[in-house]
């Protein structure tokens, strides 16, 4: 058995995709900031920025008032996606089985290519010079026995390339912090583990090696908490696999708190999607919201959805709204995610009003006619002017 999963992790991914863009801000010191509104934070920013007091979370009004020669960059979520598909399709060039992670983070399964690649060290220096000659990005790259071990090694070592051995996971983890542990974030486990004192993981080690007491603190996340904890994953790395999906987003032109006209926004992008659900006749069995707030913060809801007329729709999708927006924060985009898709049944249920259905579809012929924007609910009114989307997104296909 090989160890060779590797990952790899292109640090300050943001920062170095702008810095391509324009190499005037490869000296200056830069911000990036997920909203210009004082609300909202930095996300990512240069080595010069953090000399001037800045640092990741600062509140963009703060960071105006503290340091006035730093550049304040808006979040350019569409360069970084195309950077991040273009450099998946680079280090898949090195093995038929790559995974993307986040933006600038890639997984490789290295088995079975011994052949091609004597060296796991060598193979890594491959890569990352790969990628510095095509793109001018320096990259880091951790290899061990799985894909949690890997990832924390390019998390916590700066070194280009850093092997893990197998059988020496538990070792690497127990000096570091405990929240480098992903199911150590949880809300849960990480109160027990404040609670208890557990700074470091050979302190969580200590406790969950001895079954029963582990049992006992940590209850149904005893198992989790263990394999991570001594440095044991038993994921795959996965490539992306194409899945049906309808995506309706609108973005707002000024963020806005006012229920009023988010709910109104919310009907009418759940009207969009089941005018497309009937025209595919299919229900979706995962209908996902997902609310965006002006300081880049992100909370979603997701249920069924059991018929696919308007009314229907509506109302599980404003439920989720009410359930996913619990801050009172502004919000800057609403986006509905439709999946795992069921054809729907011609025969009428005996015990359902089908009422709705033949309002659905008697607008439907309408807007099959002159347009979707044609005709709308009341309710899509109170949108104002200065409110409309500018960006509507639909898309029928998505890697996941």
């Amino acid at each position: 058995m090989y160890d060779r999963i590797y990952h790899i992790r292109l640090e300050d991914f943001e920062l170095q995709a702008e810095r391509i863009l324009d190499s005037s801000l490869r000296t200056r010191p830069i911000a990036i900031i997920s909203s210009h509104h004082q609300n909202g934070t930095i996300v990512a920013l240069s080595p010069e920025a953090k000399q001037e007091g800045l640092y990741r979370g600062l509140k963009v009004s703060v960071a105006r008032r503290m340091a006035h020669s730093v550049s304040l960059l808006p979040y350019n979520s569409t360069l970084y996606a195309k950077l991040h598909r273009y450099l998946y399709q680079t280090v898949s060039n090195y093995s038929p089985i790559a995974e993307p992670a986040a933006f600038g983070q890639y997984y490789l399964d290295m088995n079975g290519m011994q052949n091609i690649y004597n060296d796991n060290i060598q193979a890594g220096y491959l890569i990352t010079k790969d990628i510095r000659n095509r793109m001018s990005m320096s990259s880091q790259i951790g290899i061990s026995a799985n894909k949690l071990v890997s990832s924390i090694s390019t998390a916590v070592i700066p070194e280009m390339i850093y092997r893990v051995e197998r059988g020496s996971e538990p070792r690497f983890l127990a000096p570091l912090q405990s929240q480098i542990l992903p199911i150590a974030n949880e809300k849960t486990i990480s109160r027990m583990i404040k609670f208890l004192f557990l700074y470091q993981v050979k302190n969580i080690q200590a406790i969950v090696n001895q079954s029963e007491s582990g049992q006992t603190l940590f209850g149904q996340h005893y198992r989790k908490l263990a394999m991570e904890a001594n440095g044991r994953d038993n994921s795959v790395v996965q490539p992306p696999q194409l899945q049906d999906h309808i995506i309706e987003q609108t973005v707002l032109r000024e963020d806005s708190n006012d229920e009023d006209i988010l709910i109104a926004m919310v009907r009418n992008l759940a009207e969009q999607v089941a005018y497309q659900l009937r025209r595919r006749c299919q229900i979706t069995k995962s209908l996902k919201l997902e609310v965006h707030y002006t300081d880049g913060f992100k909370n979603y809801c997701k249920g069924p959805v059991r018929y696919n007329d308007d009314e229907t729709v509506i109302t599980e999708a404003v439920t989720l709204f009410i359930r996913a927006n619990y801050r009172r924060n502004r919000i800057r985009s609403i986006l509905l995610d439709a999946t795992d898709f069921k054809t729907t049944n011609e025969q009428l249920e005996l015990f359902k009003d089908n009422r709705q259905d033949t309002l659905s579809l008697t607008l439907d012929g309408i807007r099959d006619r002159y347009g979707f924007g044609s005709i709308c609910s009341a309710s899509s009114l109170l949108i104002p002017r200065n409110h409309e989307d500018t960006k509507t997104q639909s898309f029928l296909y998505n890697y996941v």
